[in-house]
């Protein structure tokens, strides 16, 4: 087993994250902070394992070396995938908030003003009172989005994962469409992306590929249940391929049969929304502008807009790929746009009595506008 070897990332950028987490601690007046959300012990340390389920938590002091609190199972995760050093795990018929508590008193954390992200979904209400009370002389301080709000722009290290996701999400989706001909079933279809995205070397992604076929493509978020592709039946597909967690996300439609009149006034919204907001994303504009230049296009055409415009993209696990929650392109959200910040563009739209038409890409924000990671052809291709 590699000791401390088998970072994602060289050490430096972990040392660069650290520090930006702790400035901001300082700022709060925080001694430490629990982290809970997988993706943030990933992104600060390079620590990852599907049993997430299981409690675990990262603790960064403000002065002090960072130490986890893992499942006993779990801890070897910590020497093979991050720099920490100090673990300290508990047996399955354990009390991890007890253990964590124990930790927290070792390092002379216990009396001091502690950061919780009391929103995280792998924290519970019931283990973070539980927590609490066995630290009872603590001062505890809701710390939500201070680790998020440092992972919305990434680095050109974390650019260059995305490049590599773009290539296995570009793959996946080739075969999709490819695969998508009257006779075969949804089932074949996903096989399909499945086995072109992981050959081009696609990790385990965050949520299954969307994968929806005739009147199912009128409804949110469905993927593969067995039916049967005819014709005039129209194909909606999203995928996201994963490098290193993170993840890339597109949407296409195809057209089985002959293309009416309504699909294709679908794509040509979606396009003029696309090709308009890509020209105005650029550093210094508020995300909830770019919200508002898609659906002033999409609302002059016959077409619903069911979603936000963007959400940010990243690192993902299970249940989402997606970095909404932490800045989307939607009314609300006035954060101005920086450099490196990365968004599934989605001006897709539904089109009444037939279905969705999803054209979308996943975006950079560069230094005077932005750019698809994508190299794929934008349309509602037709089988």
């Amino acid at each position: 087993m590699p000791n401390h070897g088998d970072l994602v990332f060289p050490r430096e950028e972990y040392d660069r994250r650290i520090a930006n987490l702790r400035a901001s601690m300082e700022k709060r007046g925080l001694d430490a902070v629990v982290l809970a959300m997988p993706h943030d012990l990933f992104y600060l340390t390079g620590y990852q394992t599907p049993g997430y389920y299981w409690f675990q938590v990262l603790v960064v002091p403000l002065a002090k070396e960072p130490f986890m609190v893992t499942r006993l199972l779990e801890s070897s995760n910590i020497p093979a995938r991050t720099w920490i050093t100090i673990s300290r795990p508990y047996d399955d018929f354990g009390d991890p908030t007890g253990t964590l508590a124990d930790a927290m008193r070792e390092f002379g954390l216990d009396k001091g003003r502690i950061g919780i992200d009391e929103d995280a979904y792998f924290f519970r209400s019931f283990e973070q009172k539980g927590f609490k009370e066995k630290l009872p002389n603590a001062t505890f301080v809701n710390c939500t989005g201070i680790v998020e709000q440092l992972r919305v722009v990434k680095s050109d290290l974390e650019i260059a994962k995305m490049e590599r996701s773009a290539r296995a999400t570009e793959a996946g989706m080739r075969a999709g469409i490819e695969a998508s001909v009257p006779g075969a079933n949804e089932d074949e279809i996903a096989a399909s992306i499945y086995d072109a995205m992981l050959r081009a070397g696609s990790e385990w992604p965050a949520m299954a590929p969307f994968i929806a076929t005739g009147w199912r493509g009128a409804v949110g978020h469905m993927t593969w249940e067995h039916r049967q592709v005819e014709q005039q039946d129209y194909v909606f597909l999203e995928v996201a391929g994963c490098y290193n967690r993170y993840h890339t996300a597109m949407m296409r439609t195809i057209s089985i049969g002959e293309t009416p009149q309504a699909i294709r006034d679908g794509e040509q919204v979606c396009l003029e929304a696309m090709q308009a907001t890509m020209e105005a994303i650029k550093p210094g504009v508020p995300a909830s502008d770019i919200d508002v230049i898609a659906r002033d296009i999409i609302a002059k055409a016959p077409v619903e807009q069911a979603a936000r415009t963007a959400y940010s993209i990243g690192i993902g696990f299970p249940p989402d790929w997606g970095e909404g929650h932490i800045l989307s392109m939607m009314r609300g959200h006035d954060r101005p746009l920086e450099k490196n910040m990365t968004f599934h563009l989605i001006p897709w739209v539904q089109v009444p009595g037939h279905g969705g038409v999803g054209i979308t890409e996943t975006i950079v924000v560069t230094e005077d506008g932005c750019r698809s990671l994508f190299d794929f052809e934008k349309k509602v291709f037709s089988a």
